[in-house]
């Protein structure tokens, strides 16, 4: 309301001015508008407290404290304004006086700030941090524009984590380790363990292959005339062989001489049992070469043994290193050893996840629990609102079901901060039907199911019901809030007949302002039965929108107009009223609409949302 003028006339008592009861009336009417915006008219709010400073709590302030540059906030004595604040626009940043003005830092990591410079930009936001954060590491820099998270004691300035000098007394510097053994990685740590390779695979010695395994030893043993040398600094085995006398089925040695073997001249002879005992003879040279193999070579008559043993090197490149991973093998690959996954085999798998075509399907138990008709994949937009991915960036949208049907929630992307809840449309929690599965297959029903930030919500309709419901975050309920219309179930074919209930909730509305909202659910033929408000309001009931848009500039306490689409209008002067309509009034849309319009004047007082119920009987769907 504007503010009422006086007419105090040309001069005392000449007749022109307002009457003493008219110039009263303005008045009083000037403090009633005073007092309604400090408050209510037996309620006013004090501005300042008994000791004169500025008292006004649970209303938003809005005070600029902005200075063009930040020379102009300096000029400001901070000794006689101790506490004070001021933003200076040249600098785009805030300070505070103590003594001096100091600088407040702002954070820009989620985008720059006009005229701000961030000192902490070149180094504190993740753009300049090269990997992760792991428990237990620090920042560390190489001095050249860069950090990265680095193990507290191995040092860094830019690098991983790697073996410090306690990792190499525990496992090196040993006196614990036994000969031959070597260093091998056992899944967590490194341990010394004996050695299990093979130097060779198979020995053949005269059409027999000698296969090595394990911990084999290889025997050569001397036969008759036959003398075995072994030199352990050069790794060779010398065979020397005494001539003998001939014969035609045996030969007689024992009174062979003893002697030198000739290599080059002297023979071997052998009794052939394939060939009736028939002796033949080779050179000690052929002999000898026969022998050779897989770590035996065969030279000038001379048979020498190879032994491959691996060096420091080979165990620092195999077994020192951090690249092998859990349950690993180290396997020779043909050319080399490398670790590998255990390919041995099992028993299958233990786990729905382990299954290959789960897992390329990216399916968990919690989607697949229950076949339900639609599933809302949950998103929070901050926390100002929900949004479902088949609505886009919606906020909090109508979602629809019909009764005794299946609707899912998917959990997924919602954080801790946002627990989600199923509630009726009068604010309690509504747990008939809930079936929650956690991540891990865990299952909740009813009021356990509420309130979850993971897995799949599961809502077995029943069948029983219809109207308006509401899905929340317990935490944010009167920002992120949005409505579940459940279809009437005895609406079918285009005709029924049955009770129904709707609650809608304005956005948030200034004190003498309307909003519009929309019922999708009182059909387009009903009797209104009854209608409850949460505030002061003034509700009015229209035919069709083109109606409501028209009616707009109404002010409250004047009559519409015959046939102006008004079906029906109430002002609530105390919050919770409810209206019983009796006898019920008939209501029907006009054109192709299917949902009631309806305008709500918030009168409350202050600004905020206001909730209007409606009951009706519903005619024709």
């Amino acid at each position: 309301m504007a503010k009422q003028t006086i007419n105090i006339g040309a001069s005392a008592n000449d007749g022109t001015g307002d009457p003493l009861r008219n110039a009263f009336d303005k008045t009083n009417d000037n403090f009633n508008e005073l007092y309604l915006a400090l408050g209510s008219s037996t309620n006013p709010i004090n501005l300042f407290d008994t000791s004169g400073n500025i008292d006004y709590s649970n209303r938003p302030n809005k005070i600029s404290f902005l200075y063009s540059t930040e020379a102009e906030l300096l000029a400001v004595d901070p000794s006689s304004y101790h506490g004070s604040i001021g933003h200076a626009h040249s600098t785009g940043a805030l300070y505070y006086a103590h003594g001096s003005w100091r600088k407040l830092l702002t954070d820009t990591s989620g985008g720059s700030v006009l005229n701000y410079t961030d000192p902490l930009n070149s180094f504190v936001y993740s753009a300049n941090i090269l990997n992760s954060e792991v428990d237990g590491y620090v920042l560390g820099t190489s001095a050249n524009g860069s950090y990265s998270w680095v193990e507290m004691t191995s040092g860094g300035g830019g690098g991983g984590s790697s073996f410090a000098n306690t990792d190499i007394d525990s496992h090196l510097n040993t006196s614990t380790a036994q000969s031959n053994e070597v260093l091998s990685w056992d899944g967590s740590d490194y341990d010394w363990v004996a050695q299990s390779s093979d130097a060779f695979t198979t020995v053949a010695v005269g059409g027999v292959n000698i296969q090595a395994s394990g911990g084999d030893t290889l025997n050569i043993v001397a036969g008759s005339n036959i003398t075995l040398t072994a030199n352990s600094a050069t790794d060779t085995v010398t065979i020397a062989a005494s001539g003998g006398g001939g014969g035609s089925n045996s030969v007689n040695l024992n009174s062979v001489d003893a002697g030198i073997l000739n290599v080059t001249a002297d023979s071997i002879a052998f009794i052939d049992a394939d060939d009736s005992g028939n002796t033949k003879k080779e050179t000690v040279t052929d002999f000898v070469a026969m022998l050779a193999g897989t770590g035996l070579s065969a030279s000038s008559g001379q048979l020498s043994s190879t032994i491959t043993q691996y060096a420091n090197s080979d165990v620092d490149s195999h077994l020192n290193v951090s690249s092998a991973s859990n349950n690993q093998i180290l396997s020779w690959d043909g050319s080399d050893y490398a670790w590998v996954a255990d390919a041995t085999g099992g028993g299958g798998s233990s786990t729905l996840a382990a299954l290959s075509e789960i897992n390329t399907a990216d399916l968990d138990v919690h989607d697949v629990a229950f076949p339900a008709t639609t599933v809302h994949v949950i998103t929070p937009n901050g926390s100002s609102s929900w949004r479902s991915d088949h609505y886009g960036t919606s906020d909090n949208p109508t979602l629809y079901v019909n009764a005794g049907e299946t609707i899912a929630f998917d959990l997924t992307s919602v954080t801790s901060s946002h627990p989600f809840q199923i509630n009726t449309a009068g604010g309690s929690a509504y747990d008939t039907g809930l079936v929650h599965i956690a991540p891990d297959g865990t299952r909740t029903t009813g009021n356990a199911a509420q309130g979850k930030i993971s897995g799949v919500l599961y809502w077995k309709v029943p069948g029983s019901i219809s109207g308006t419901y509401k899905y929340i975050c317990q935490v944010h309920a009167s920002q992120m809030i949005g409505d579940i219309v459940i279809a009437d179930p005895s609406s079918s074919g285009g005709s029924g007949a049955s009770r129904v209930q709707e609650a809608e909730t304005t956005g948030s509305i200034a004190d003498g302002a309307s909003g519009s909202v929309q019922y999708a659910t009182l059909g387009k033929s009903f009797a209104l039965q009854k209608v409850q408000v949460d505030k002061q309001a003034w509700i009015r009931i229209y035919s069709d929108t083109a109606s409501r848009t028209s009616d707009a500039s109404r002010t409250q306490g004047t009559d519409p107009a015959d046939g102006s689409g008004v079906i029906a209008e109430f002002i609530a002067t105390s919050a919770n009223t409810t209206f019983k309509v009796t006898p019920s009034i008939m209501g029907w849309l006009d054109n192709s609409e299917t949902e009631v319009p309806v305008a709500i004047q918030n009168n409350s007082g202050s600004t905020g949302t206001v909730t209007v119920t409606i009951d009706a009987l519903k005619l024709e769907s």
